[in-house]
């Protein structure tokens, strides 16, 4: 048969297989080979593109491949290259063509391509691919979209959730997993270098047989009237492909994996294991450790000490046996006011009273990060013209605005004077410079270190339309934060290379310059931990007997930063989980083979069972030998754990903060409440 009269078109590797319309280019038809998932099974729901279209007049089209002229299908082995020359857009056809290619690699199907836009149009958004549905196994309970954001798991309900609309971003975000908890979908743009911005959507929409069905006796039973549902899901891809220009495509790949979100993310890792580099750390961060926030100065002045009494918080420090002081509201106007300024506040003291305590600091084996924050400008101060040439555009010419934090007074708290925050370009090179100016001003202070507050959002503005700032239109805001984020380790590079750059909460392609600074529930799923072992991570401890937050960063290879009173309070103020703290991090450092220098497994290599009993796996690099933390989060009652690790015949042991010397495990053992303990392997 030739290809004029071929139909479909069958892509297939060891895992999966894809039925392609040659007519079109809608996946027709993707399954698992391994499980027999059907992922998309309904031919008639199939999808190929679908594009935004701005005309030159301002009129705004959808089209999509049903729309067009059958395209020019080229086959290569396992690639399949679609053309359509001249789009159909309302009553005309532009002179741009869309390229759209689907490859079957050995790790996935992968969907990538070119637009060629000669035309005065603007083709602002194309979804490729489409999928027309992702079906629900049969076996499925409940079937969500997971993405990692804030070095956790995001986890949206897809079923039996009866609607909804949502999406993650790529490649903030990494990857996703549509997934059931037993099988799954694993989605990601292979753009390690930030080049587009793709919104992975998800949409749930009623199928022709709903409206008949919904409201009967029987049709809320068995999850029936969601079942007459389809989820759609479309890799929107931002391109905004100006007049007269073109762009190609970052690749898209899809593939099912078996088994729990491991396997999923596994997928990842093995991808950014050909581009991942690790930056230089301090030789302290090798070492178990432990911080403390503390806020010297709020945007409303609320002057909590000045830089003559750091000492005694550097003495506390000590006392406790804490690493490191992460200072907050230090610049001037205090915590997210007078941005993006990094001078100190004069109100607090001379900067030279600030780089003697910091070197008083460091020679006591306290370290003094500094809180910083580049992502905006204060609109409030009288410097702040300087930096309105910088701000992002949206896509109807206005500056983008942050409405601001509001803080300590009845007035602030009301709003009455919330100060407002221009939101900067990060791809405006001129402000980039700028902001090096301000981050030089920490490195002079001869600190050790830096926390970058908000350094992994733009409070939503994705992209920039500014004209002025030197890029291309628009300008995608998270390419701009990845230069400035490599700009400044270079900067370090020359200036002291231990310098240590902190963010918050930063997506793992900014791992490759920040470690990271969280805030998270014991019961997270720590997807960032699994993904690499040894990325620097701390988390806050912010309550007055907060054991499960110790044992937690005890199970995830966390440092604790010790929070008292919002981080406005003494560590004196927090005995209970200070000595708590102090034993983990003494059993942590005894065992640190085990527990702090050693590859983390999460759950996978052991089974423990028992009530309200949490636990993690550690191998030792040294040995292999693994390690099991497991530990009770209720507050009130002992629970009896059982471990055993997987494929193990060596004998174990057992040991616990309060008990530190190795005795023989037999298998089961009573947990205290918010206690914890470590099984070894002998």
């Amino acid at each position: 048969m030739g290809l004029g009269a071929q139909q479909k078109y069958l892509l297939e590797n060891e895992k999966m297989r894809a039925e392609v319309d040659l007519a079109q280019g809608a996946l027709l038809g993707l399954q698992s080979k391994v499980t027999g998932w059907n992922v998309v099974e309904d031919e008639k729901a199939a999808c190929s593109f679908e594009a935004n279209v701005k005309l030159a007049n301002g009129n705004f089209f959808v089209i999509n491949a049903a729309s067009q002229c059958r395209p020019e299908v080229t086959i290569q082995g396992d690639k399949l290259t679609f053309v359509w020359n001249g789009l159909n857009v309302g009553d005309q056809q532009l002179d741009a063509t869309f390229t759209g290619t689907i490859t079957m690699t050995p790790d996935g199907l992968v969907y990538g391509g070119k637009v060629v836009n000669k035309s005065d149009a603007i083709i602002e958004q194309l979804a490729w691919p489409f999928l027309g549905e992702v079906s629900i196994p049969a076996d499925t309970e409940r079937m969500l979209l997971q993405y990692m954001n804030y070095t956790k798991f995001n986890t949206e309900e897809l079923y039996p959730r009866e609607a909804g609309k949502g999406w993650c971003n790529f490649p903030e975000h990494s990857f996703a997993l549509i997934n059931n908890g037993k099988q799954g979908l694993y989605l990601s743009s292979m753009d390690h270098k930030l080049d587009e911005y793709v919104r992975c959507e998800y949409e749930t929409v009623p199928t022709p047989a709903y409206a008949s069905f919904i409201g009967t006796a029987t049709s809320k039973q068995g999850n029936g009237e969601r079942r007459l549902m389809r989820t759609r899901l479309r890799a929107a891809r931002m391109l905004y492909v100006q007049a007269h220009s073109d762009r190609d495509l970052v690749p898209f790949i899809m593939t099912p994996y078996v088994g729990t979100w491991h396997n999923g993310v596994d997928i990842y890792k093995k991808w950014r294991a050909t581009w991942f580099v690790s930056p230089h750390r301090a030789e302290w961060l090798n070492r178990v450790n432990s911080w403390q926030q503390l806020q010297i100065n709020s945007s409303e002045t609320n002057i909590n000490f000045k830089i003559k009494d750091l000492n005694k918080y550097i003495d506390e420090c000590k006392k406790w046996g804490v690493d490191a002081i992460q200072l907050t509201g230090w610049t001037k106007g205090g915590q997210d006011r007078g941005l993006p300024s990094h001078d100190l506040d004069p109100r607090l003291g001379t900067v030279e009273e600030f780089k003697k305590q910091i070197a008083d600091a460091n020679k006591k084996g306290v370290k003094i990060l500094l809180f910083t924050k580049f992502t905006w400008a204060d609109l409030t101060t009288d410097y702040h013209e300087q930096y309105l040439s910088n701000i992002a555009w949206n896509a109807q010419g206005d500056t983008c605005i942050h409405p601001g934090y509001n803080y300590n007074t009845y007035t602030q708290l009301e709003g009455v004077n919330t100060r407002r925050f221009g939101i900067f370009c990060m791809m405006d090179k001129s402000l980039r410079k700028k902001l090096h100016e301000e981050f030089q001003k920490c490195l002079d202070l001869g600190a050790p270190g830096m926390v970058y507050d908000e350094n992994q959002h733009h409070a939503g503005t994705m992209l920039c339309f500014n004209p002025n700032h030197g890029h291309k239109v628009p300008g995608f805001n998270y390419q701009g934060a990845d230069l400035l984020g490599r700009e400044f380790y270079e900067m370090c590079q020359k200036s002291n290379p231990d310098f240590l750059m902190t963010g918050e909460g930063p997506y793992d392609l900014q791992a490759q310059y920040y470690s990271t600074y969280t805030r998270a529930d014991y019961n997270h799923e720590p997807v960032l931990r699994y993904i690499d072992s040894e990325v620097p991570i701390a988390c806050a401890v912010i309550d007055h007997n907060d054991k499960n937050h110790v044992n937690m960063c005890a199970a995830l290879k966390y440092s604790m930063s010790y929070e008292v009173r919002n981080f406005k309070g003494s560590l004196n103020e927090f005995p209970r989980v200070m000595a708590y703290g102090q034993l983990v991090d003494k059993l942590r450092k005894r065992y640190s083979d085990y527990l702090w220098n050693a590859e983390f497994l999460d759950i996978l290599g052991a089974k423990v069972t028992g009530d309200n009993i949490r636990y993690t796996v550690f191998r030792n690099g040294k040995t292999g030998k693994k390690a099991v933390v497991a530990y009770n989060v209720d507050t009130q009652k002992a629970h009896t754990a059982t471990v055993s690790i997987d494929n193990s015949n060596a004998s174990l042991v057992i040991v616990s903060p309060e008990k530190q010397s190795p005795s023989k495990f037999n298998g089961q053992v009573e947990i205290g409440p918010q206690s914890m303990v470590v099984v070894m392997e002998k």
